[in-house]
């Protein structure tokens, strides 16, 4: 039922061939992909989708899960430069990276020797990473939080953002933040991470370095139009899925579960001059459904702006 839904919501758009084509075309397109699916095959297919970006998921797979060791295997250096070359074959480009997150690689930590074994761990990730040259390196703010603590927490972050931007500058890369689901402050008995409200990451970015971006996720919080609006240029990436803020969906951007409205986001992307990648991070079955849906929305914005005049 799901699948029959996109389908019918994709035969709206305008096909040309087996193909929707978008009209003046005007963010290029990635999507996220596990490092360990990337072979020549894969890359070949997508560019000949035009897709020319992917972001590189699945970094977790290079650390110890419980943080027991801060190494990372030496076969990854072999694997970036494997995963660099197929890149550079197909002429396809790594826009970001989405650093390893879970509650022992926190980098808002309280214990302070756990928080530095942290930053060590992610360290070693960034050095690997040099390969594939990164325009952008993505790090969550916080896992999930003990009770009444978020202040403590916001202080140990702004020190790991210090510290983690001149690592990510050094790789000639862009640190982002990227907001985080919250519909709610507390979930059992916990906290949310933080990020969770565009008033929350308004306060926390006026204590990081101002070169340090905000990466928005369109499934973490209800208008994401919003978030993108009150931070303007310091927007620098995007995590593109639909839902309504309520729950980690990721849906693909045109399945009509989700409650995002396209055509604000990309009101408000034109109006703050995003000059990134429109980076999705969603399900699908294959990739030409990320594309096609792309260039649907996007005929349905052009559309809806003639309609005005």
């Amino acid at each position: 039922m799901k699948n029959l839904l996109i389908t019918l919501f994709l035969l709206l758009g305008s096909f040309s061939g087996n193909q929707i084509q978008a009209k003046d075309k005007k963010f290029p397109i990635g999507y996220a992909l596990d490092i360990k699916k990337i072979t020549d095959e894969k890359i070949k297919y997508i560019k000949g989708l035009g897709i020319d970006y992917i972001e590189l998921a699945g970094i977790g797979a290079m650390l110890e899960k419980n943080l027991q060791e801060t190494t990372v295997d030496a076969k990854w250096n072999v694997r970036m430069q494997e995963i660099a070359d197929i890149l550079k074959r197909h002429k396809v480009k790594v826009w970001s990276v989405h650093m390893p997150f879970s509650k022992h690689l926190d980098i808002s930590r309280l214990d302070e020797e756990g928080r530095l074994r942290v930053l060590e761990a992610q360290n070693n990730v960034l050095k690997v990473l040099k390969p594939v040259k990164p325009h952008i390196v993505l790090f969550h703010p916080s896992f999930y939080l003990e009770k009444n603590v978020r202040d403590q927490r916001a202080m140990q972050l702004k020190k790991s953002v210090e510290s983690l931007n001149k690592s990510v500058k050094a790789l000639r890369a862009t640190m982002v933040v990227e907001n985080m689901l919250g519909p709610e402050l507390t979930v059992g008995d916990r906290e949310r991470p933080l990020m969770r409200t565009v008033e929350e990451a308004q306060v926390l970015f006026k204590t990081f370095p101002k070169d340090v971006g905000i990466a928005v996720d369109f499934c973490h919080i209800a208008r994401p139009e919003n978030l993108l609006a009150a931070f303007g240029s310091r927007v620098k990436t995007l995590h593109v899925s639909n839902g309504n803020g309520k729950a980690e969906d990721h849906l693909l951007p045109c399945d009509p579960r989700g409650s995002n409205d396209w055509n604000a986001i990309f009101a408000t992307l034109e109006r703050i001059k995003y000059k990134g990648v429109y980076m999705h991070e969603c399900k699908f079955n294959d990739e030409e459904e990320i594309v096609e849906c792309y260039n649907t929305l996007w005929n349905n914005y052009q559309t809806s702006k003639k309609s005005k005049h």
